[in-house]
């Protein structure tokens, strides 16, 4: 009876450590992928490409080729903060037929860092969780612009506000972001 006893302990014990192997290979395989879908699409070559949680990235502006990259590997989503001035082609046009959703919010000056488009830019980004999606301007400079805004309105703290807006490109328009957050107080 010892020995049935002894045997049926190392069956469950053995089974189960297989199953525990089994679902760390699952997260590895899963964290493998999504580390790969960054590198293939960071391999597109973008400028400024940067990732950011929930398979958000930001960047200077894409080529037509390079779009077309994008779409293969896996962007579903597209925010443009670039104005229609700024570009001679239809990127809208473009994007709809690679079958990924586009978005213009169009940032042409200084008067358009606002909280107004930083909770409008946030809240396409909600719209779209979990999916793929691409925001950009020329340099992705207004997208950080933007994005430190937002932090700012939920931490409440100028330099951690600044450093999340530099992580997303924030460039030359921080001393006027600066500026927006100082009138906010």
């Amino acid at each position: 009876m010892k020995l049935i006893k002894q045997c049926c302990t190392s069956l469950l014990l053995l089974s189960l450590s297989n199953a525990t192997f089994a679902v760390s290979n699952e997260q590895a395989s899963v964290g493998l992928s999504v580390q790969a879908n960054f590198h293939a699409i960071d391999n597109v070559g973008v400028a400024n490409l940067m990732p950011h949680a929930g398979h958000v990235y930001s960047a200077g502006q894409p080529s037509i080729d390079q779009f077309e990259a994008l779409a293969h590997e896996g962007i579903k989503h597209v925010i443009n903060l670039r104005g229609q001035s700024e570009q001679d082609w239809d990127e809208k046009a473009l994007v709809n037929s690679l079958n990924m959703d586009y978005v213009a919010l169009p940032i042409t000056g200084a008067k358009d860092i606002n909280v107004k488009n930083a909770r409008l830019l946030t809240q396409f980004l909600a719209q779209r969780k979990g999916e793929a999606v691409l925001v950009h301007c020329a340099s992705s400079n207004r997208v950080g612009a933007l994005m430190a805004i937002a932090a700012y309105e939920r931490s409440q703290d100028i330099e951690a506000s600044i450093a999340e807006g530099k992580s997303w490109g924030l460039k030359s328009l921080e001393p006027l972001v600066r500026n927006v957050i100082s009138n906010l107080d």
